[in-house]
C-alpha cells in the first residue's frame, strides 16, 4: 500500500466542505469513496435476531465499549451498543503491537472484530481472516474522512472502518532532558539518559525508527542491506534501552510517571494526559519526521454475529462518540461531522493539527504502511531481542 495522496487540504473548512480525491471532489456531507457492493451482503445470512450476539473483540487496552466492565476510563464510544445488548456479552483480547495483533489473529481466526493499524491490512485480508463490511448498515459511514476511507479499501471494497488517527513519536521529561538534546529520534540513542529511556516492542516500528535516523529513502520498504543496517543500529541502542514496553497503562505510563524512565516512544494520549496533570512533558518534533498512524475495525471472516458486529462499528464511528474520543484521548478522529470547537483542549487540537484530515499524510509525518519484507523484518527484530 503506497502512501496516500500528499496535497494539503484547509483544515476547519474540511469539515462541512469537499475533497479531492484523484481528481473527482466527494462531498462530506452527503457521500464516500466509491465502494465496490458486495452483490449478496445479507442475503444468505440469518436475521440479527438469530445470531449469538456474543461478541469477541481484539482490542487496544483502553479502547473497550463504554458500559463493559473493562472499560475504565470513562469512554463514551460504544455505549449505544451496550444499552441495547448488554456489556457482558463482548469479550476482548488485547493488541499489545500491530505484529503481534496479526499473529493472534492468524492463530484464532474466530474474532468477529478487529481493531488494528492499516499498515498490515493487507495481511489479514491475503490470509482470509477478514471480510469487507456492507457500509450500508453503517448509518455514519457518510461522515467519515473520504481520505481515510481510501486507505482501508483494497480492490474497491471497505475492509476497515476507521476510527482514530495519531502520531508516534518521542514523550520526554523536559525538566530532566536537555532541549538541546531533544531534537531527533538520536535522542534514544544519547548515552546521557542510558537506563532512562523505553522504546516500544514493536519491531516493525523501530525499524521504522532506525530507518528514519539513518535516512533511508523509504522506511516503509528496506532494502535487505537497510534491514541490516537497521538492525545493527537497534542493536546498538539497546544497551540503552531501560525496558521495551508493551503494555502503555501498566507499564510505560507508571515507569514515566514515577521517573523509572524520562524518555518514552509513545502516542499522543500520554503526552496530554501528563501534561494535562502538570507535568513539564515535551512529544517531540523530530527533524526527521514523527510517525503517524491510522487505525480502524475489520470484521472477521468467520462471524456468527454479522449484524451485531455492524452495530458495535456504529457506536464507535457516529458523531458523539468520536467527539468523546478527541477529548479523552486527544487522538484524531475519522468522524469528520464533529465539531470541533466542541474539544476542549483547544491548544491540542492546533499543536497536533487534529482539525487537519490530511494530517497524517504531512510532510514532516511519515504514515506507517505495509512493508512486503516484513517477514525478513520480524527475523532481524528477534535478532535484536536476542543480542
Amino acid at each position: 500500500m503506497n502512501r496516500p495522496i500528499e496535497n494539503a487540504l484547509s483544515r476547519r473548512n474540511f469539515l462541512g466542505g469537499a475533497v479531492m480525491l484523484g481528481g473527482a471532489t466527494i462531498l462530506t456531507g452527503c457521500g464516500s469513496p466509491a465502494v465496490e457492493e458486495t452483490p449478496d451482503a445479507g442475503t444468505s445470512r440469518p436475521p440479527m435476531e438469530q445470531e449469538p450476539g456474543e461478541l469477541s473483540i481484539l482490542e487496544w487496552g483502553g479502547y473497550e465499549a463504554g458500559g463493559t466492565k473493562a472499560q475504565a476510563y470513562g469512554l463514551v464510544a460504544g455505549t449505544d451498543y451496550t444499552e441495547q445488548y448488554g456489556g457482558n456479552s463482548i469479550s476482548y483480547t488485547y493488541i499489545n503491537n500491530d505484529d503481534q495483533a496479526l499473529q493472534k489473529a492468524t492463530a484464532s481466526n474466530t474474532f468477529d472484530l478487529m481493531h488494528p493499524c492499516v499498515e498490515d491490512l493487507p495481511d489479514y485480508v491475503s490470509r482470509g481472516l477478514i471480510q469487507p463490511f456492507d457500509t450500508e448498515l453503517l448509518d455514519s459511514f457518510g461522515e467519515l474522512n473520504p481520505f481515510l476511507l481510501e486507505a482501508g479499501q483494497i480492490d474497491g471494497k471497505q475492509y476497515m472502518i476507521p476510527w482514530d488517527w495519531g502520531y508516534g513519536s518521542l514523550l520526554y521529561r523536559k525538566d530532566l532532558v536537555d532541549e538541546a538534546d531533544a531534537t531527533g529520534w538520536e535522542l534514544a540513542w544519547n548515552e546521557k539518559y542510558a537506563d532512562k529511556i523505553s522504546l516500544w516492542g514493536g519491531g516493525s516500528t523501530n525499524f521504522e525508527i532506525a530507518g528514519l535516523l539513518l535516512g533511508f529513502p523509504d522506511i516503509g520498504d528496506p532494502s535487505p542491506d537497510e534491514i541490516e543496517q537497521a538492525k545493527q543500529k537497534l542493536i546498538e541502542q539497546k544497551p540503552l534501552n531501560k525496558f521495551y514496553w508493551d503494555n502503555e497503562y501498566g507499564q510505560m505510563r507508571p515507569a514515566f510517571r514515577s521517573g523509572t524512565i524520562d524518555i518514552a516512544y509513545s502516542w499522543q494520549a500520554a503526552y496530554a494526559s501528563f501534561a494535562g496533570k502538570g507535568m513539564d512533558v515535551g512529544y517531540m518534533q523530530p527533524s526527521q519526521g514523527r510517525l503517524s498512524w491510522l487505525c480502524g475495525f475489520l470484521l472477521g471472516s468467520t462471524t456468527e454475529n454479522y449484524y451485531h458486529a455492524h452495530e458495535y462499528v456504529e457506536s464507535f464511528i457516529n458523531r458523539p462518540a468520536s467527539e468523546d474520543l478527541v477529548n479523552l484521548y486527544s487522538y484524531g478522529a475519522a468522524n469528520t461531522a464533529i465539531d470541533i470547537n466542541k474539544i476542549e483542549n483547544q491548544a491540542l487540537v492546533d499543536s497536533l493539527n487534529l482539525d487537519d484530515p490530511m494530517a497524517i499524510s504531512g510532510d514532516d509525518v511519515h504514515l506507517q504502511r505495509w512493508m512486503p519484507n516484513q517477514a525478513a523484518i520480524d527475523t532481524a527484530w528477534q535478532e535484536v531481542l536476542a543480542s
